[in-house]
């Protein structure tokens, strides 16, 4: 009910830029862990659902976007969280794009999703596919190395990159993610699943959300 209220009940929406989940935004903050009033960059901020969840989990939060309209989005969801529920928390809010912006310190984790291409209703064509692919690969591939040269070591990260899956159930992934230690970060390690097995999508979904945990080197 909570996260229903927090994903319905906010003033500001917009699903041209994707509808991020809250339930998945909380994951994401907690899959890259900082200290209780660490401060959590999102470069891709959108409406600020991640900033939300960072904000109600103890965390300053930072957002930054290509968009001024998304800017204004996140300041009013902001101003809502706090007199919804109660709550102070400190946020910084600018325009930004993530492939060249010099960001502020401290930056304590980052929690982001990404461009994710356009949505596609039935498994693109190969060459299509191919496409949107390049396309994703390029901008994820300059905001990494954007942000690595920012990031201390060890500074922890969770980023949402899109996945295609096609007819057979099977996903095509970015190309960058076999070469992430070029960029400066490492691939977290799990117990009980491997590192494409972080996929959040419906299952009549053809674009997934693939959350890449990475630490800064």
């Amino acid at each position: 009910t909570s996260l229903a209220r927090r994903d319905q009940g906010r003033p500001k929406r917009d699903a041209f830029v994707g509808m991020l989940p809250p339930k998945l935004a909380q994951i994401m903050v907690n899959l890259a862990p900082t200290k209780p009033s660490g401060r959590v960059l999102d470069p891709f901020c959108g409406t600020g659902v991640i900033l939300q969840e960072a904000a109600l989990l103890g965390h300053t939060v930072y957002g930054t976007d290509l968009s001024e309209k998304m800017i204004r989005y996140s300041h009013d969801n902001l101003a809502w969280l706090k007199d919804a529920y109660h709550i102070s928390f400190e946020q910084d809010l600018h325009v930004g794009d993530a492939m060249e912006t010099s960001w502020k310190q401290p930056i304590d984790a980052v929690a982001c999703e990404s461009y994710l291409g356009q949505p596609f209703s039935a498994p693109p064509s190969p060459e299509k596919l191919d496409q949107v692919r390049k396309n994703c690969n390029h901008i994820i591939s300059m905001f990494l190395k954007n942000i690595s040269t920012q990031l201390q070591p060890g500074t922890p990260l969770c980023v949402g990159v899109p996945a295609w899956k096609d007819s057979r159930g099977q996903f095509t992934h970015l190309p960058l993610i076999k070469s992430i230690e070029d960029y400066g970060f490492s691939i977290v390690s799990f117990k009980n699943t491997d590192t494409h097995g972080l996929l959040y999508h419906r299952e009549d979904q053809i674009v997934a959300r693939e959350l890449l945990v990475l630490i800064k080197k």
